[in-house]
């Protein structure tokens, strides 16, 4: 009787035991089904907001408050490039509508942080004249920006020079400061060596040039104001 009672405790004892470890096993796996579920949950939320921050505020449609007038940011005023970009800022999530001698260049949404960037704008050949203004998501209209006028042209300027000429020699102990004497178009700046030579308004130029004993190499240049230049290479000899 005795062994009978130990032998249907001992097996109680291992149905118990078994139970445990399901109900460990059990629980370990809820577990884990609970952080994978949580995840994916927390990561669909998040993503979700990133979605809602991507698009921008809500649009109130009470909001009658244009936006202020966009700022272009364009740091040059003359250019031999054909075309160019054209930034600036204004209110985020606005749209941003770009005009060039009064003609449209296109539109643009504004980053979170206001900014905009119009890329590869035609050049008119002369001045061309940008203001942009801005619309925002409930339809108010800015003022227009300040204007920014930017200068195109591939033109090379002329240059052609008087004196000195070309082997000319110079003699006399007082004779070494000579006359650069010549023409170039209007608008142009002139360099011999690196020093600046004075233009006037029909594009004639002259300077004084100081020069050594021997041979003097003489480098002038022309250029304009949106880069263009030309050059002209030419030797004087100072023989004291």
């Amino acid at each position: 009787m005795r062994r009978q009672t130990s032998r249907l405790t001992r097996l109680e004892e291992k149905r118990n035991i078994r139970k445990a470890a399901l109900l460990v096993t059990g629980t370990a796996v809820v577990a884990i089904l609970g952080i994978t579920i949580g995840v994916k949950v927390l990561a669909r939320i998040a993503g979700f907001s990133n979605t809602l921050g991507s698009a921008g505020q809500p649009i109130d449609k009470n909001d009658n408050i244009p936006p202020g007038p966009p700022l272009l940011l364009i740091d040059f005023d003359a250019t031999s490039s054909a075309r160019m970009t054209v930034n600036g800022t204004s209110e985020p999530g606005s749209t941003i509508f770009l005009l060039n001698n009064k003609e449209s260049v296109g539109n643009v949404v504004t980053m979170e942080d206001g900014s905009f960037v119009f890329s590869s704008v035609t050049l008119n050949d002369g001045e061309n004249s940008f203001v942009a203004v801005a619309v925002d998501q409930a339809g108010n209209k800015s003022n227009e920006s300040g204007e920014v006028k930017v200068y195109f042209s591939t033109i090379v300027p002329s240059l052609s020079l008087e004196t000195p000429t070309d082997r000319q020699i110079f003699t006399g102990k007082d004779n070494n400061i000579i006359t650069i004497k010549g023409k170039s178009d209007p608008g142009i700046r002139v360099n011999v060596n690196g020093r600046v030579l004075i233009v006037n308004q029909e594009g004639e130029f002259s300077g004084l040039y100081n020069l050594n004993e021997g041979e003097n190499n003489l480098i002038i240049t022309a250029t304009s104001k949106t880069g263009s230049q030309i050059r002209k290479e030419l030797m004087v000899e100072y023989r004291p």
